[in-house]
């Protein structure tokens, strides 16, 4: 891996990390939230500083280039996140449309009730 890739690599991770801990600290974003892009980060770091470790895994796996391997793991880590955001998005909006459909129900009751007085 060239040490351009390989700072390029530490340095988004830290500015991601750093990122991360500011929003924290703001209280915009929850903590749970932010535990997979610290792990992610500190996975790239160490993608970035021990590059041995990708060229092994990547010459075991036939890639031609370590930085291939590295793309595709990125861009796979990152579709799977996609995924499960999707999934967590689909279902408020199931809650939304519940509570409103629910909000909708008890008007129509209190319309009801106020007729009948």
């Amino acid at each position: 891996m060239s040490i351009f890739i390989r700072i390029l690599l530490v340095v988004g991770a830290i500015v991601l990390l750093a990122f991360m801990l500011r929003k924290i600290r703001l209280a915009k974003l929850k903590i749970e939230y932010t535990v997979f892009w610290i792990g992610f980060s500190c996975i790239l770091v160490v993608m970035g500083v021990f590059p041995q470790i990708m060229s092994a895994i990547s010459k075991f796996l036939g890639f031609k280039s370590t930085v291939n391997m590295v793309y595709l793991i990125v861009i796979f880590v990152l579709i799977v996140k996609l995924f499960y955001n999707t999934i967590q998005i689909s279902a408020l909006e199931n809650k939304v449309d519940s509570l409103a459909q629910q909000i909708a129900i008890d008007r129509k009751i209190d319309a009801e009730e106020k007729k009948g007085e």
